[in-house]
């Protein structure tokens, strides 16, 4: 925009810089309000971290200001000449560049152009900012035309590259940007081309610092990211928060080399001036002793310098004289950076409108286009597309508590559905009740979209106790003491004596949950039974009988027994109890 030369005040005594608009610019009307514009706001600004203007006008056609000469380097610099600053260096430039930045918005004035060539760095370590040539009142922001961008597309917001007024936070976003750069010396985003870049800013966020350069902690990561968010109602509310919240991170930083030691000594040598005449000063060439050569190589350089300048001239006739005219492309239906790249490929300029919900498109894809499809534009003519945003958000109800039957009827009624059906046991849920689910309740999810859930198994299981070779009273207080129901069985046995239990179902060590049953089994001892008669039975029959029933045959003959002997008379007598293995004494005559 114009030449900025060192010089001298010949009243005050003192070194200055002063910036002259091109003459080829001064019959632009545009580019002169925007050179006062930068003049008016930065001679309204005084504070030590802003380059100062002393003064600025016109003479005879020429646009001039005067402004604080600076003898250090810019932010650029540094980061060219060490890499990478220390965070607590970076801390230094953020928090001064911060303190500018905060008197300037008191004034009504944003920037709007923050990016480390514009922050000079003195040898005392004083951070000044320079070239406000792109700051606005913010309160007349709204003057600037639909769609007009202007700045360093890498350290834009995402705002600016909608079209939107600047404020305040966004001079943030950009100072942000230049935190992450001065971390890690790299920029955040990177692309081939600008629209590339800019798409970046608008749809992904400034990485971490500490991802490039690990010495970087989680404080400063933290600012970046709160200065850096996509939506500007997300940042701190001034520069003066900003300046609060990195001052409480940088006390906690480890000690660096303060910032002057990077400056190097910049030696000023005095302009000699005059107020009656300019001097000149002529270095004398040396000759070689060749002067037919050098006429021939200077016509040969002159001829291929026309030529050069011929081409040049043809070529940007081509390019900016003679309009171009490309049609709309087909787009619709695409996705969104699919259809960014045909757009950008046939030389359109790509902006997105408002999106709009949909459950025609999924997200991401192209719902419109303005103009429409196969208008025919000049290249460089800017291209609207509409976006779908996926189905409209449905309030998610409140499915904590219902079983999967009740919460299929529930999201049904909501335009949602079931999803994944998790597991787990709970002490405070019974089992087939919904523990919790994936999006919390009166949070919102797309139309039609899954819920996922967790269902109850009931309490944690745990291990049965043994019972076995107990009492029933024993076994029973041990199986209650954890926490299960009892149900018990009798059952005769040979080999366990009563009331012994003789086996569990389940068995020891198997894992039940608090309120299931085990069933133990208690032994009767040996069956009892009846004594039948064997009276009147022939001696060998009744012996057979006796042994078929488990007892003990015993026979004694009477005295004077002849012949065939009977049963006249037992003990046990018959009809008593008796015991499997019990001895039966039968008395034969």
């Amino acid at each position: 925009m114009g030449e900025v030369y060192r010089a001298t005040d010949a009243v005050l005594e003192r070194q200055v810089a002063l910036k002259v608009l091109h003459r080829s610019l001064s019959g632009d009307r545009g580019f002169v309000e925007r050179f006062r514009r930068e003049a008016r706001a930065a001679a309204n600004l005084n504070h030590p971290n802003i380059v100062a203007v002393y003064d600025w006008g016109a003479v005879d056609g020429i646009y001039y200001m005067v402004m604080e000469h600076v003898a250090g380097v810019s932010a650029r610099e540094l980061l060219n000449a060490e890499g990478v600053l220390a965070p607590a260096q970076a801390a230094d430039v953020l928090l001064q560049t911060l303190a500018a930045l905060g008197h300037a918005h008191r004034q009504g004035i944003v920037h709007r152009d923050i990016k480390p060539e514009n922050l000079m760095v003195t040898p005392e370590g004083m951070v000044k900012v320079a070239d406000f040539g792109l700051a606005r009142a913010y309160a007349d922001a709204q003057i600037t035309e639909a769609g007009t961008v202007t700045g360093t597309v890498q350290y834009l917001s995402p705002e600016q590259l909608q079209g939107e007024p600047a404020d305040p936070r966004t001079d943030l976003y950009a100072l942000g940007v230049v935190a992450y750069e001065l971390l890690t010396g790299r920029l955040p985003f990177t692309g081939e081309t600008p629209m590339a870049i800019a798409y970046k800013h608008i749809h992904d966020r400034v990485p971490a610092p500490s991802t490039r350069n690990p010495a970087v902690p989680a404080g400063l990561d933290g600012w970046v990211a709160s200065v850096t968010e996509k939506q500007r109602e997300l940042r701190p509310e001034s520069a003066a928060e900003a300046r609060r919240d990195l001052d409480a991170e940088a006390r906690t930083l480890p000690h660096a080399a303060p910032l002057a030691s990077l400056v190097p000594e910049v030696s000023v040598i005095p302009v000699e001036a005059s107020p009656a005449r300019a001097t000149t000063v002529t270095i004398p060439r040396q000759h070689t002793g060749k002067p037919e050569r050098r006429r021939v190589t200077r016509w040969l350089l002159g001829l291929l310098v026309l030529l050069v300048a011929l081409g040049g001239a043809a070529w940007g006739a081509w390019q900016y004289l003679i309009p171009h005219e490309v049609d709309v492309p087909t787009v619709i239906g695409l996705p969104q950076a699919e259809a960014q790249r045909r757009l950008e490929t046939a030389g359109l300029l790509v902006r997105f409108g408002e999106g709009r919900y949909t459950t025609a498109e999924p997200e991401g894809i192209v719902l419109r286009v303005q103009p429409p499809e196969g208008t025919a534009l000049e290249e460089g003519d800017r291209v609207t597309l509409i976006v779908s945003l996926g189905p409209p958000p449905v309030d998610v109800p409140d499915l904590v508590g219902l079983t999967l039957e009740d919460a299929r009827a529930t999201l049904k009624d909501a335009k949602l559905k079931l999803g994944d059906v998790g597991h787990a046991y709970s002490e405070n849920f019974a089992a087939d009740q919904i523990i919790s689910q994936d999006v919390p309740y009166e949070d919102q999810a797309p139309q039609g979209s899954a819920i996922d859930v967790v269902v109850s198994d009931g309490p944690a299981p745990v291990a049965v106790p043994r019972a076995t070779g107990l009492t029933q009273a024993q076994a029973t207080s041990a199986l209650q003491t954890a926490g299960f129901h009892v149900q018990v069985d009798e059952k005769y046995s040979d080999e366990v004596d009563a009331g012994i239990v003789i086996s569990q179902r389940p068995t020891k060590g198997a894992q039940l949950q608090p309120g299931q049953t085990v069933t133990i089994v208690v032994s009767l001892g040996p069956p009892t039974f009846p004594v039948p008669s064997f009276v009147g039975m022939g001696r060998d029959a009744a012996v057979a009988e006796i042994r078929s029933l488990g007892l003990i045959p015993q026979v004694i003959e009477l005295p004077g027994a002849v012949g065939e002997f009977t049963v006249a008379t037992q003990i046990p007598l018959a009809g008593n109890v008796v015991r499997v293995g019990t001895t039966i004494t039968i008395y034969v005559a």
